[in-house]
């Protein structure tokens, strides 16, 4: 009889949140699973590590990237070879469903919420979709629903620079510095002009005592915004 691993299980291994892992499952399978084989842990776990790369384990100035609202965002290439996702894609339907979503949110937030979900459940590697159901929830101080989106978004589309700076937010706003400060070099990396980025890697050093870094990196803040005017 082959060993099968529940998500709590498998949360532990990856070292992550069981809502992080809840999104990655459905992400690289297809459909939500409460036991998964040893095939399956290592799809998830390799989905983990190609979001993750290493990476380890409030009071915040940072602000969340909006750049997912526009219904006009592209969609690029996804790692559907990759994870050989099990489910059909309807992304037609998924489509006309984020457009809702997305004029929804003007008037009424827990509608574009529920929009939001039904997009992911035809499409589950809509990152647009994950990006900005992740940034309501945010919002509303869903800290660790939205990371598990933002996660998700990063596993369809690892250069979103939207999902890698609010990853990098909500992981500020959990508390975890050190985390955060990696994801915000990842935002920089993809988008060298970022200047909120620079602006709270320069908080962050501060809070840390790391002076000469935080110096450094309030220098391009500010050579950035010179740059703009």
């Amino acid at each position: 009889m082959k060993q099968a691993y529940s998500v709590q299980q498998v949360a532990g291994l990856l070292g992550t949140s069981t809502e992080v892992t809840r999104a990655l499952v459905g992400m690289v399978l297809g459909e939500a699973r409460d036991l998964l084989s040893g095939d399956d842990l290592a799809r998830v776990s390799a989905a983990h590590h190609l979001v993750h790369g290493g990476a380890s384990s409030g009071e915040s100035g940072a602000s969340l990237h909006l750049g997912g609202q526009a219904a006009g965002r592209g969609r690029s290439e996804t790692n559907q070879g990759v994870f050989d996702f099990a489910r059909p894609m309807r992304r037609q339907e998924a489509e006309a469903l984020f457009s809702q979503a997305v004029q929804l949110e003007a008037h009424d937030t827990l509608q574009a919420l529920q929009a939001y979900a039904e997009v992911i459940a035809n499409d589950p590697q809509h990152a647009d979709a994950h990006v900005n159901r992740g940034r309501l929830l945010h919002q509303l101080g869903q800290l660790k629903e939205a990371e598990a989106h933002y996660v998700a978004a990063l596993v369809s589309r690892p250069s979103d620079t939207t999902a890698t700076f609010n990853l990098a937010v909500v992981l500020e706003d959990q508390g975890r510095v050190d985390d955060a400060i990696e994801r915000y070099h990842q935002a920089i990396e993809l988008e060298p002009s970022s200047v909120d980025a620079y602006f709270n890697l320069a908080r962050l050093y501060e809070r840390k005592g790391e002076k000469m870094a935080a110096i450094r990196h309030l220098k391009d803040y500010k050579r950035l915004l010179a740059e703009r005017s």
